[in-house]
């Protein structure tokens, strides 16, 4: 009796062993593997950047090398060289007498034999100008303003070509400036003119950036919020961004303390925040182009990436977004009194929209969801969704979709969707899944979107301020007494700060 009452002691204390030391061990074993995953998914994205970034180095060396080939061929074009000759002869002459009219119609007759040779071999060229040791541009292809001026002389004497040729009057590459003659970033190839070994003066090839700019716009394989771009030396791009209306070449001038970074290292993998203010991953590369150093960048936003890790696996991560979505209790807030204003208020199953000098609002959430679509500064749309609709698996009303279309039509263009923020309101959590999945639909971020919910409100009043982009959530907690609690929604995290604590992302 005693050996069994033993062993039934020895039993039960290994079973309480194991009640408080599995859990804690399965609890740590889920966070290395959260761990895991986080590092998985940052690999992954960085491997994909390395690949865009590697082929696009290849891209650009390969045109570099190709124009250079063809610039440097020009001091051997025999066509090109008589021309140069002849014409410096004749601008000289020029200059004291008055040229006989059949030389005046053979110099013409030449001009246009070289313009088609030009269009021939020297196309990938925007202009060729012809330029002798004094520094006179005696003759150039597109007869632009520099035609007949000096290089070395008034506003040119300030420009990159000159300074190049003054101090160095070999073959060179002048990097991508500003240049006014043609009101465009452009790049030179310097070659000197020699003839019997005494040198004349230069051919210079004028290279528009728009061939390079071409090259780093496509986007496959970059998302929404990817790019690839050029930067050069003093921090400028040297190409388009894609989230600009206006021209970024020359004119987007980065962080300096990222790009001096980035250029000492030469190469790697770096999460910055990146000229727009959003976080991202970037994967860079530092290219040697002729005498100069470029940097090539791709990089994709942390938000992005977070949004897409969901949708792959959301199965997994759903049950612990639940529980920190349903796990909070607002924090009481005290509001000043209420701004005067236009009030707006939205009824059940509708939407509505409110402009800066409007407040808007809606009553009484208690088995429905709120929903608020802000761009702050310009506008906010209220919608209150029942069961009838597509979020409650009804069939009559899919007002996600409605807002997000009118929005899209009336409101905003693509690139202005990062700015939208999106509030759910409802005191319980039946929706919140299905919402987060409708507006990730609609191309929203998980960095856009918070949910708020309290478990033991009986319902929720919400009321939006356009002017002070201030939204309070009002939890109503007794229906006789009126007892409750007021919420600002801004203080709520994000899903997608909420996702990348359940991860662990570092």
């Amino acid at each position: 009796m005693k050996k069994q009452s033993k062993t039934w002691f020895v039993l039960a204390i290994t079973l309480l062993l194991n009640v408080f030391v599995y859990f804690p061990v399965e609890a740590e074993v889920e966070k290395a593997d959260s761990r895991r995953n986080a590092s998985a998914m940052k690999q992954e994205v960085y491997r994909r950047l390395d690949s865009i970034r590697t082929t696009k180095k290849k891209q650009l060396l390969s045109y570099i090398q190709s124009i250079r080939s063809r610039a440097m061929a020009i001091g051997q074009d025999q066509m090109m060289l008589a021309y140069f000759h002849l014409k410096n002869k004749y601008h000289h002459l020029t200059k004291d007498i008055a040229p006989p009219e059949s030389l005046v119609e053979h110099i013409e007759r030449v001009k246009k034999k070289i313009r088609q040779h030009y269009l021939r071999q020297y196309l990938q060229f925007y202009d060729i100008l012809f330029i002798n040791r004094d520094g006179d541009i005696f003759s150039s292809i597109r007869h632009q303003k520099d035609y007949g001026q000096n290089i070395f002389k008034e506003k040119l004497a300030s420009t990159s070509i000159a300074r190049q040729l003054r101090e160095t009057p070999g073959k060179q590459f002048v990097d991508y400036q500003y240049y006014e003659i043609s009101d465009e970033p452009s790049a030179f190839f310097i070659v000197p003119v020699y003839k019997e070994k005494v040198h004349t003066g230069w051919f210079v090839l004028q290279c528009a950036i728009n061939r390079i700019n071409r090259m780093f716009t496509e986007e496959e394989g970059l998302g929404r919020t990817g790019e690839v771009f050029l930067v050069n030396r003093q921090q400028y791009m040297l190409t388009e961004s894609r989230f600009f209306r206006d021209s970024s070449i020359l004119r987007q001038h980065l962080s300096k303390e990222n790009i001096e970074r980035k250029f000492a290292l030469g190469k790697g993998r770096r999460e910055v925040v990146d000229y727009r203010g959003r976080k991202a991953l970037s994967s860079f590369e530092v290219c040697r182009v002729e005498n100069h150093r470029w940097l090539l960048i791709t990089k994709i936003d942390e938000d992005e990436v977070i949004t897409d890790h969901y949708r792959r696996t959301k199965r997994r991560l759903q049950p612990g977004l639940m529980d920190l979505l349903l796990s909070g209790s607002p924090t009481p807030v005290k509001r000043d009194a209420q701004r005067e204003g236009k009030r707006i208020e939205v009824d059940m199953d509708e939407y509505r929209k409110a402009t800066p000098a409007q407040l808007i609002s809606t009553y009484g959430v208690s088995t429905c969801t709120a929903m608020l679509v802000t761009y702050p500064g310009r506008f906010a749309y209220l919608a209150h969704i029942s069961n009838i609709d597509r979020l409650y698996e009804g069939q009559i009303t899919n007002l996600v979709r409605q807002v997000f279309r009118r929005i899209e039509r009336f409101e905003i263009c693509s690139n202005d969707q990062r700015n939208l923020e999106v509030f759910l309101v409802a005191p319980h959590g039946e929706t919140a899944l299905r919402a987060i999945d409708f507006l990730l639909e609609e191309g929203v971020f998980l960095s856009q979107i918070r949910f708020l919910c309290y478990h033991d409100a009986l319902y929720a009043n919400v009321i939006h301020d356009c002017l002070d982009n201030e939204t309070i959530i009002e939890w109503v907690l007794d229906r006789e007494s009126g007892r409750s609690r007021q919420q600002l929604a801004s203080t709520q995290q994000t899903i997608g700060e909420q996702i990348k604590q359940l991860i662990e992302y570092r």
